[in-house]
């Protein structure tokens, strides 16, 4: 793909349409305002999305069953049944899927096509049942579709929906928290740290992850408990995303100014209450995930957040997950302490009730997470879905 082609394809549609439409990330009464520039970022969709279909088509050995992923190939799945009808087809939606009402936002032109291309595919699938269900009653409301239990009728063929929440690969997790570097990580994180109570934030530099309320909510906890005062440690790894966007850049200009604002109100000689750390340093990522006693993660809508998976896998100090209750993640991580995002008072009340947890509480809570937060393999993950494509075929 060309420079520009791309640009308007991913920067343009998929991130700053698509992915802003399902984490409901629009200022409504000012966007979105489809004008001729979006009406070029939807053709050069058009066109990324035929051009995928167009090399899968090429390639596929007869009756061989195509799994394009995600926002980005919304499309792929009805331009590819028309090339290769002989193909099983299913597709993933690794992000949150939005109700009607905000679903609506977007011209219909563009609605109905979305919709209709996924509906090609013999299977589709999403990380919970919450992000499924909106799914099919945007098809409902916005198509005419049939829904019938798992299956979604349009156009004299069906497609089954289905929920396939991805797991992590434990055992790879474990190898890599256990290589050198991460060890000599950790030993840079106890250096920051020392025996402060370490909260931690490791988020990808996205408007949807709530990095900003997070700040919020720490400031407000240090605001009403003077006598956490050089006792706690907000460290914030973040990894760089998306910078090319304008939204992203503004979001992240007023996160660095509020954890500036932070330090400069709170800071003592000998403490920095927030440590933002912007390197995407993977293995400090691993060590933190060890070292953590509260972990923050609050996005304001999430697919899934495999954050909140991962940490509690590898730490090793009986840490207290802090979780949106809009991240996929939600509906199965029940030891967390769920939080409404939107809310920082709430956030900062959270983070003080699992400061305040027994000893047993939070051993409680950790060992019970320990168990959960594996979830499904990512092998088993794909397995599943390929056997619920090839089991059965859209009629």
């Amino acid at each position: 793909l060309d420079e520009k082609l791309y640009d308007a394809y991913y920067n343009e549609f998929s991130n700053r349409i698509l992915w802003f439409l399902h984490h409901y990330l629009w200022e409504t009464p000012r966007a979105p305002e489809p004008g001729p520039a979006e009406d070029a970022a939807w053709d050069a969709y058009e066109t990324v999305n035929e051009r995928f279909a167009e090399l899968i088509a090429d390639e596929a050995p007869e009756s061989a069953t195509a799994m394009p992923q995600d926002y980005h190939l919304s499309l792929v799945p009805g331009v590819l049944r028309a090339h290769r009808p002989d193909l099983r087809i299913g597709t993933f939606w690794h992000i949150p899927f939005c109700q009607p009402d905000q679903y609506r936002v977007l011209p219909d032109v563009w609605g109905a096509a979305l919709l209709r291309g996924m509906l090609c595919a013999d299977a589709i699938g999403f990380q919970t049942q919450r992000w499924a269900d909106n799914f099919t009653a945007c098809c409902r409301e916005v198509l005419g579709a049939t829904v019938k239990g798992k299956h979604v009728s349009i156009d004299g063929r069906s497609a089954r929906v289905g929920v396939y929440p991805v797991g992590v690969d434990v055992d790879l997790l474990r190898s890599q928290a256990g290589q050198p570097e991460v060890e000599e990580a950790a030993k840079r994180i106890d250096a920051l740290v020392g025996d402060r109570t370490m909260l931690l934030r490791v988020d990808r530099t996205e408007l949807s992850k709530n990095i900003l309320r997070g700040f919020i909510a720490y400031e407000r906890l240090l605001e009403r408990r003077s006598d956490l005062h050089g006792r706690i440690v907000h460290l914030a790894l973040l990894t760089p995303s998306r910078r090319e966007i304008p939204e992203y850049q503004d979001y992240m200009r007023a996160c660095r100014a509020r954890a500036q604002q932070i330090n400069e109100r709170f800071s003592t000689p000998d403490w920095q209450p927030l440590i933002l750390d912007e390197s995407d340093d993977f293995p400090a990522t691993l060590a933190a995930y060890r070292r953590y006693d509260i972990l923050i993660v609050n996005p304001v809508f999430d697919g899934m957040n495999l954050v909140a998976r991962e940490g509690p896998v590898l730490n090793e100090r009986d840490g207290t997950l802090i979780l949106s209750r809009n991240a996929g993640a939600a509906a199965e991580l029940h030891p967390a302490l769920l939080v409404n995002p939107f809310d920082a008072d709430g956030t900062a009340d959270a983070i003080e009730r699992a400061l305040g947890l027994s000893e047993r509480e939070r051993l409680e809570r950790a060992q019970a997470l320990r168990e959960l937060a594996p979830g499904v393999p990512p092998g088993e993950w794909l397995g599943r879905q390929i056997k619920d494509v090839t089991r059965r075929r859209g009629t």
